[in-house]
C-alpha cells in the first residue's frame, strides 16, 4: 500500500493519478493525518512553502527505513498551474529514479494530451518550439511526443472547415449490448434484460431528439454519431424508426459526417445494415476487437472471427465505403504474435480507417470484479507492440489522426485512431479537442456547450429506467443549459445564496437527526448539524475565484478547480480550525459508497461516516427542492430516485434516513425551512 500525505489538498487528483501510473497495481489511499510510515509500504508526503515545493519518499522493508527527499525552489511561482506543473515534474523525477521506469507520457495525467500541441500550434509556436515544451515541460518521450505533434497538425487540417461557434455535433446513445464484455464499463444494459423495454427507451429518445432539435434550429449540424453499447442491437424496424426520426427533426443537408458504430458481428445483420443503407449514414464502425477465437471467448464476446468477416463482406456488398474496425491491445493471454495475427487478419479485410485501444481495465469491469477468474492470464502491452500496430497501419495506407488515454491503460500507452485520407472520424476530433458542442442524447449521454474556453454540460442519468421515466428533466436540463450557452458573460457557478442558505439548512438538520439515529454520540450529531450548514461552503471560494478573473472566460483547467468545491470547503474548515470530524466530512460528502464519487474515490467504510450521512442528506434536500431545469420532486418520489440509485449510498444508514423522514416533528422542520425567505439586498454573490 502506498499512502499519499497531503500538507495541503492541492492538485491531488494530479499527483495520484501520476503516483498510480508508476504503481498500476498497487492500492494507493490519501492521507491527511502524520500517521507511522511503517502502516504502509511507501508513504509519500507533499509540502508547500511560498516558492519551494518539497516531497518526501518514506519506504519501509522490514526493520530498515528509507528516506528520499526533493526540493524544488525557485524565485516566483507565477499561479497555480506552475506550482502544479512544478510539483509534478519534481514527484516524476523522484519516482523515476526509484522505480527505474520512464513513463511514455511523462507527467501528463489527463485523457486528451494533443490538446496542449494543439493549443501551442494555434498560439504561433513552430512544430519544433512545441515539440521542446512537450519534452521540458511535461517530459513526454521523443515517440510520443512525434506523435502527439503529428496529430495535432493533421486534426487541424481535418477541421480546418467546421465551424465552432456556429455548428454543433449530435450524439445518440443506445445502451444495449447483446452480452456486456469482461473488460468494459460503459453505460450498456445486456439486451435480454431489457428486451421489453427496447421501444419505450425508443419512446423516450424520440420525445428527447423532437424537444431538443428545434433549440438548435439555428446552428448548422456538422457531424452525427450514434453509439452506445450497440445501435444494432435494435431491429431493423427499430433502427428505422430511430434514423427516420433523425432526419425528421434535425437539418442534415450541410452534414460533413454521419457514423453509425454497428459495433458487434453478433448484432449485425444483412437487414439492420440495409436499413442503415437506406439513410445518409457515412460511416460505420465494425468492431472485432480480436481476431483470435480463444480471446474472443474469454471476454465474453459472442461471435465468431468467420462471423466478422462475414459483416465486414455484407457491409461492402450493399455499399459502405467508409469502414472503421476497434481493436485493443493487452487482452487476456494476448502477446505480440495475437496482436500481429489480428493486424495481418483486419487489414487483409482492408478497412477505411482502425482505432488501436490499450486495454484499459475500469473499477465495475468484470475483470477487475472478478480478478481471480482471470489471474493465470497476462495483460501484455508495450512500446513494441503500439510500434508495430502503427507499422502496419502505415503499409495499408493509414495515418494517425486522433489519440485519447483513459485510467488503468496496460503499459500506460493510448488510444490511437489511423484512417486513410479523406476517411478520418471527424466526430472523433471532435469529441476530444473539445472544441464545438455537442448534444447528446440517450441514457448516460453528456451533453456539452463550449463556451469560448468554457465547457458546462447538461448530463443525462445513466439508468434505463429512470431516464424513461425522468425523461422531461433531461430535456429542461439542455434547454437551460442552452440558454445559458447563448448568453453572453454567462459565469459557471452564478447561484443564489438565499438558496444556498435554504438548502444549507435543511441538510443540517437531516444530517444531524440522521446521526442520532444512527447511533452517534450526541457531539457528533451537533458536528454533523454544523457540518450540514457547511457542507457546500467552497462554493463561496469558487465564486470569490471567478469574481477576480473579471468575468473572464474559464480555461478548461480551471474548470477542474472550480469543480472541487469539497476540497476547497475542507480547506476553508481547515483554516478555521473546526473538528477533524466536521472537515472530512465535507470533503467526502460527494464520495459514492460504490467508489464513484469525488473527490478520492473512496468507497464503502474507506468513507468517514459523517461524508456518508451527508451525502444522503445533501442528495434528499437536493430534489425536494426547485432547480433551474426542474421542479422540486415530492418526497414520495425523491426517495423513490434515491432507491434506484442506491449503489451511492449506505444502506443501512439510508434504512435509518427512512425512517426520520416520517417523523413528523423532522418533517415539519424541513417543510419550515422549504417556507423560509430571506431578504437580501443581492440574491447573488455577485451582479
Amino acid at each position: 500500500m502506498i499512502a499519499i500525505q497531503f500538507q495541503k489538498r492541492d492538485f491531488e487528483y494530479d499527483v495520484y493519478n501520476l503516483v498510480k501510473s508508476f504503481y498500476p497495481e498497487e492500492e494507493i489511499v490519501l492521507s491527511d493525518d502524520d500517521s507511522p510510515a511503517a502502516e504502509y509500504d511507501e508513504k509519500i508526503s507533499l509540502f508547500y512553502g511560498k516558492n519551494k515545493i518539497s516531497i518526501r519518499i518514506e519506504r519501509v522493508s522490514g526493520d530498515r527505513k528509507r528516506q528520499e527527499e526533493g526540493v524544488w525552489l525557485t524565485e516566483e511561482m507565477h499561479g497555480r498551474k506552475e506550482r502544479k506543473n512544478q510539483t509534478k515534474i519534481l514527484l516524476y523525477h523522484m519516482l523515476q529514479k526509484r522505480t527505474g521506469q520512464e513513463l511514455p507520457w511523462g507527467t501528463l495525467t489527463g485523457v486528451r494530451p494533443t490538446k496542449i500541441p494543439m493549443a501551442l500550434i494555434d498560439a504561433g509556436h513552430s512544430n519544433v518550439e512545441t515539440a521542446k515544451i512537450m519534452r521540458e515541460q511535461y517530459l513526454v518521450s521523443r515517440e510520443k511526443t512525434a506523435l502527439a505533434v503529428s496529430i495535432a497538425n493533421r486534426e487541424r487540417h481535418i477541421l480546418e472547415d467546421i465551424d465552432y461557434k456556429n455548428g454543433y455535433s449530435l450524439y445518440i446513445g443506445i445502451p444495449f449490448c447483446p452480452t456486456i464484455c469482461a473488460y468494459c464499463s460503459f453505460s450498456s444494459s445486456p439486451l435480454k434484460v431489457w428486451k421489453n423495454k427496447v421501444d419505450d427507451y425508443l419512446d423516450a429518445l424520440c420525445h428527447e431528439i423532437r424537444e431538443t432539435a428545434s433549440m438548435w434550429a439555428g446552428q448548422v449540424l456538422d457531424t452525427i454519431y450514434i453509439g452506445g453499447g450497440t445501435p444494432t442491437t435494435l431491429e431493423p424496424h427499430q433502427l428505422e424508426r430511430l434514423l427516420s426520426e433523425v432526419e425528421k427533426c434535425f437539418d442534415i443537408s450541410h452534414i460533413k459526417e454521419y457514423t453509425v458504430e454497428a459495433g458487434r458481428p453478433d448484432s449485425i445483420t444483412w437487414e439492420k445494415l440495409a436499413v442503415i443503407r437506406k439513410h445518409p449514414v457515412t460511416r460505420i464502425s465494425i468492431n472485432p476487437q480480436t481476431m483470435n477465437q480463444k480471446t474472443l471467448d474469454i471476454i465474453g464476446r459472442r461471435h465468431t472471427v468467420e462471423d466478422i468477416r462475414k459483416a465486414f463482406a455484407d457491409a461492402r456488398e450493399l455499399g459502405f465505403d467508409n469502414i472503421n474496425m476497434d481493436l485493443i491491445v493487452g487482452l487476456p493471454g494476448e502477446g505480440i504474435e495475437e496482436v500481429e495475427h489480428t493486424m495481418q487478419e483486419v487489414l487483409s479485410l482492408d478497412p477505411d480507417s482502425i482505432t488501436v485501444h490499450s486495454l484499459a481495465i475500469k473499477r465495475a469491469a468484470r475483470l477487475n470484479l472478478f480478478k481471480d477468474e482471470y489471474k493465470e492470464m497476462t495483460f501484455t502491452n508495450n512500446q513494441r507492440i503500439m510500434e508495430m500496430t502503427e507499422q502496419y497501419a502505415a503499409k495499408a495506407g493509414m495515418f494517425p489522426y486522433y489519440l485519447y488515454r483513459q485510467k488503468n491503460m496496460k503499459g500506460n500507452f493510448e488510444n490511437v485512431g489511423y484512417a486513410k485520407p479523406e476517411k478520418e472520424g471527424i466526430y472523433n476530433i471532435l469529441i476530444m479537442e473539445e472544441k464545438q458542442s455537442i448534444l447528446a442524447l440517450g441514457a448516460g449521454a453528456s451533453t456539452k456547450f463550449v463556451m469560448n474556453d468554457r465547457i458546462e454540460r447538461a448530463e443525462n442519468v445513466k439508468d434505463i429506467k429512470n431516464y424513461i421515466e425522468r425523461i422531461d428533466e433531461m430535456i429542461e436540463r439542455k434547454k437551460q443549459g442552452y440558454c445559458d450557452y447563448e448568453k453572453t458573460g454567462y459565469n459557471i457557478i452564478q447561484f443564489s445564496l438565499s438558496k444556498e442558505l435554504q438548502h444549507g439548512m435543511m441538510v443540517s438538520i437531516l444530517a444531524g437527526e440522521l446521526a442520532r439515529k444512527a447511533g452517534l454520540s450526541e457531539e457528533q450529531c451537533h458536528e454533523l448539524s454544523i457540518a450540514g450548514l457547511l457542507h457546500d461552503i467552497g462554493k463561496l471560494e469558487m465564486a470569490k475565484y471567478v469574481y477576480q478573473k473579471g468575468q473572464k472566460p474559464l480555461t478548461i483547467e480551471e474548470i477542474k478547480y472550480v469543480r472541487l468545491h469539497p476540497t476547497l470547503g475542507y480547506a476553508i474548515t481547515s483554516q478555521n480550525h473546526y473538528s477533524d470530524f466536521i472537515i472530512k466530512s465535507i470533503l467526502y460528502h460527494h464520495e459514492n459508497y460504490d467508489g464513484s464519487g469525488f473527490p478520492s474515490n473512496l468507497k464503502e467504510d474507506e468513507i468517514p461516516i459523517g461524508a456518508r450521512i451527508l451525502r444522503i442528506c445533501d442528495v434528499f434536500a437536493a430534489l425536494i427542492s426547485d432547480r433551474p431545469y426542474r421542479r422540486a420532486f415530492s418526497w414520495e418520489k425523491a426517495v423513490a430516485i434515491m432507491i434506484e440509485e442506491i449503489k451511492n449510498f449506505d444502506l443501512k444508514l439510508f434504512l435509518c434516513f427512512l425512517e426520520i423522514i416520517h417523523d413528523e416533528i423532522i418533517c415539519e422542520r424541513i417543510r419550515t425551512c422549504e417556507q423560509m425567505k430571506w431578504d437580501l439586498e443581492e440574491d447573488t454573490l455577485w451582479q
